[in-house]
């Protein structure tokens, strides 16, 4: 009796997620950014660097995160933030957020980014290591 309950049950949620699939359907923008991420957080090539700092976060003031590798200051500009710090290896840095991203080269050092805006965000150092591997930042909210 039970198993006829739980299969019933089961019939059910299929039935009501095809019904929610077709009047609901999921926005192709939406499947594109779940599967770019889900490429993104398999990709085994990449490094995740840990977060070893991160300020108090005041509204309208700078925040600065230190992670192994890499140190971001946040400062905050119209829309978003001016990102700038150093970065003790790799030949850049690329800042990237749902639907966008940025490249900002590594000179003596030092980076800056003009403008990444509010929201998910995840830095990558391109070249970091002596195989050419890539380290990132794990997703946080700028």
């Amino acid at each position: 009796m039970i198993g006829l309950k739980v299969a019933s049950d089961r019939a059910l949620l299929d039935a009501l997620a095809l019904l929610v699939d077709d009047l609901d359907p999921t926005p192709e923008s939406v499947a594109v950014r779940a599967r770019s991420a889900l490429v993104e957080r398999s990709s085994s090539d990449m490094i995740t660097m840990r977060l070893l700092s991160d300020s108090v976060h005041a509204p309208g003031r700078p925040r600065e995160l230190a992670f192994t590798g890499l140190d971001l200051r946040f400062d905050p500009v119209v829309g978003g933030w001016e990102v700038t710090g150093p970065a003790r290896a790799g030949t850049s840095v690329v800042a990237r957020w749902p639907g966008g991203q940025v490249t900002a080269a590594v000179a003596a050092g030092r980076f800056h980014v003009e403008r990444v805006p509010f929201g998910p965000v995840r830095f990558v150092l391109r070249g970091a290591d002596a195989s050419g591997r890539d380290h990132v930042t794990p997703w946080f909210v700028a």
